[in-house]
């Protein structure tokens, strides 16, 4: 067995029978098996996966109560036979060529992680909008001959180092920074991490703003979790671009842009100015989508702030443990 798909699902039987049958479609020269872990599920799922044992070969493990995405996961790693682990949510739609170009890349013995792309149809004007991030995203990480982000809707490791980690924190009880960490953990064992840009799933983003501004708290949140166990990431990653970073200090800043007028025009045309990779994605198809940008780009930084204080606070003994351990060595290094 060269690859096991892994997927953890609670519930969620249509999403579930409509993943299967995408994975039914896969054109791949590789060996694969599927390995659906039911995460405590009230729905019966069992029936969704003997439907589809003709055409794939299944695995079903069922967990009778409900422990969380990053303990789902691991069940399935330790079941797993093939080679390389690809991990993909039950929300999630395959392209037919997903799965080859997901493990292409561990045809070079260099490669230990793999990551694919979201795409979207859908016509609610936040999604669209959600998907120009990831465009960004998407053209920052081509730049980069090696990064070190792999997300778990489409995203794939050699098994050995996922043992070698002990796999997914379960620390993290929802689905949210949890493959962040475990992308962290394994680049540190070494190894190339690759973007392969047209291994597509289709993906249903958050609809309506007020959806999308709690996601992006959430992320904030957990992502402050993240950052106490991995602080030199903290500034320096391969996925967050620097239009975010400016954008995100701009918010704390504010306050000042309402308080001295003066400010106020800087602080417009730096804004702006932090908005436009994000506009070149939308034009010249989508000039709507375009003159939506800054305003999508505010709620965003103003619930990722958010979420960062909150997770600052929730986190601050190991933040101020960080603090006091390099204000040691700092003193270690002037004797």
């Amino acid at each position: 067995m060269y690859a096991s798909v892994v997927i953890p699902v609670l519930n969620s039987s249509e999403k579930l029978a409509n993943l299967l049958d995408y994975l039914n479609q896969q054109v791949c020269r590789f060996d694969f098996e599927v390995i659906v872990v039911d995460d405590g599920s009230t729905e019966d799922l069992k029936q969704i996966i003997d439907r589809n044992r003709r055409g794939l070969r299944l695995k079903y493990i069922k967990n009778p109560v409900n422990h969380g995405p990053a303990y789902a996961r691991n069940k399935g790693i330790q079941e797993a036979e093939g080679q390389i682990v690809v991990f993909t949510d039950s929300d999630c739609s395959p392209q037919p060529d997903w799965l080859e170009k997901m493990l292409e890349p561990f045809e070079n013995e260099i490669v230990s992680g793999v990551k694919g792309a979201y795409k979207t149809d859908q016509l609610d004007t936040w999604a669209q909008l959600a998907q120009l991030e990831f465009v960004e995203r998407y053209e920052l990480l081509e730049s980069q001959n090696d990064i070190d982000f792999i997300d778990t809707y489409s995203g794939a490791y050699r098994r050995r180092d996922l043992l070698k980690v002990d796999g997914f924190n379960t620390g993290f009880p929802t689905a949210d920074n949890e493959d962040v960490d475990l992308a962290f953990r394994i680049k540190k064992l070494g190894g190339r991490f690759v973007f392969v840009r047209d291994a597509i799933v289709g993906h249903l983003h958050r609809e309506g703003w007020v959806n999308y501004a709690k996601l992006k708290y959430r992320r904030g949140f957990w992502r402050m979790k993240v950052y106490g166990d991995h602080p030199e990431k903290a500034a320096n990653n391969s996925y967050t671009p620097m239009s975010l970073k400016l954008q995100l200090l701009l918010v704390i800043l504010l306050p000042f842009a309402f308080l001295f007028k003066r400010a106020r025009f800087i602080w417009k045309t730096l804004w702006l100015f932090s908005c436009f990779p994000m506009i070149r994605a939308a034009l010249p198809e989508r000039f709507d989508l375009a003159l939506r940008v800054p305003v999508f780009c505010l709620v965003r930084g103003l619930a990722l702030i958010s979420g960062i204080i909150a997770g600052l606070y929730a986190e601050k003994d190991k933040y101020l443990q960080h603090l006091f351990q390099n204000k040691n060595l700092k003193r270690q290094d002037s004797f």
